[in-house]
């Protein structure tokens, strides 16, 4: 090779590194952004393929202003793609990390529906048990109330949220006394489905009850620490606020942050790592039976033989029932938990900047993964 040609490719070389440190620094102005594509055993050219499709699709998300968060993307060979967009305080200008701990608002529900089954598979209860053998301070109108309604939405249990007189420090006894007061349900148990995250109170304070454990304590021992979950925190009025607490922010951009302290419906902060971490405990069947476990799965029929595409704990899709997912939004958190039982896929996306588009990234990296 001649030096002059040499010379030439060495120029050309420097040119691309220039290229490229440039637009790491306008990354890098755009906001903090922290990536990684992940190359499993068996598919490493298709997975690095897959994970730059979806780098660039999400951080055209966070450039738009769309999307501040975390996500991981994960197929049954592992993890694709994980990464952070954003700032987890503003005020502290402290940017988003892969362990940032977000608080899941409804994806929490996947939780607390294990924990029940979990005493069902112990033999402490059955699905169909009445709820006021153990909360007998309920009013009449609760007679007939079982497990199974709360877990699936068909309790007839007035939503708390559109009524109770909320205030920073809020609790699960805030959650019960307000439901003590209500005098008329909203419709027989078992005939219709109406979403309402009193019932999933009810279920944290039931476990309590049966166990006489805290909700935190017994979801603590009988599933975080088994599954490895060690960022994941029960928020109820006991807990220490997470070493890497994010805080969350309207559509406005001000500060709109989480302040209760109730379990069961909400109440976990955590993040993608630990969220990758329970999808495998539940796919493995490490804590619960599959039997049991894909009643959780399963679309609930009301008494007139309708069907409702809700589980315990999960949204089903009327066209895969394979395909089953939850998110969750409550103070400038946007959360969604996708799942695809059948081949192993996993999308989970956690935000803190009252993102509404959660559901289109998602649909957009289904596509990418089914290419």
């Amino acid at each position: 090779m001649k030096k002059g040609s040499q010379n030439d490719q060495n120029d050309m070389f420097m040119k691309k590194i220039l290229a490229i440190s440039v637009n790491i620094v306008l990354l890098l102005f755009a906001g903090s952004i922290l990536f990684e594509g992940c190359k499993p055993k068996g598919r490493n050219v298709e997975n690095k393929d897959l994970a730059e499709k979806i780098s660039i699709l999400v951080s055209q998300y966070h450039e738009r202003g769309t999307f501040d968060g975390t996500i991981l993307v994960a197929d049954s060979s592992g993890v694709i793609f994980k990464g952070a967009y954003g700032l987890s305080n503003r005020e502290g200008n402290i940017p988003l990390r892969i362990e940032s701990q977000f608080y899941l608002a409804s994806v929490s529900k996947q939780f607390t529906a294990a924990a029940i089954l979990m005493l069902v598979q112990s033999g402490d209860l059955e699905l169909e048990d009445r709820i006021r053998i153990y909360l007998p301070e309920l009013p009449e109108i609760y007679q007939e109330i079982t497990f199974k309604n709360l877990l699936n939405h068909t309790s007839g249990i007035p939503d708390y949220y559109n009524f109770a007189q909320l205030f920073p420090g809020f609790t699960n006894t805030d959650v019960l006394n307000t439901l003590i007061t209500v005098k008329e349900l909203e419709f027989d148990p078992g005939t219709k489905y109406r979403y309402s995250n009193s019932g999933y109170v009810l279920l944290s304070i039931l476990i309590k009850r049966i166990t006489g454990s805290s909700f935190a304590n017994f979801l603590k021992e009988n599933a975080l620490q088994k599954s490895g979950l060690e960022s994941t925190i029960i928020y109820d009025q006991y807990a220490e606020e997470p070493e890497y607490r994010v805080t969350g922010y309207g559509n406005d951009g001000k500060l709109t942050d989480y302040t209760f302290r109730t379990t069961g419906g909400g109440g976990i902060f955590s993040n993608v790592e630990d969220l990758y971490r329970w999808d495998h405990a539940l796919s493995s069947y490490a804590l619960i039976n599959k039997d049991l476990l894909n009643l959780a799965y399963q679309p609930t029929t009301l008494k007139n033989s309708d069907i409702e595409y809700y589980g315990f704990g999960w949204f089903i899709d009327p066209d895969d029932p394979q395909h089953v997912m939850h998110d969750g939004n409550l103070e400038g958190f946007r959360t969604l938990f996708d799942r695809q039982l059948d081949n192993g896929n996993v999308i989970i996306l956690l935000s803190n900047n009252s993102s509404e588009h959660l559901d289109q990234i998602t649909r957009e990296i289904r596509k990418l993964l089914d290419s």
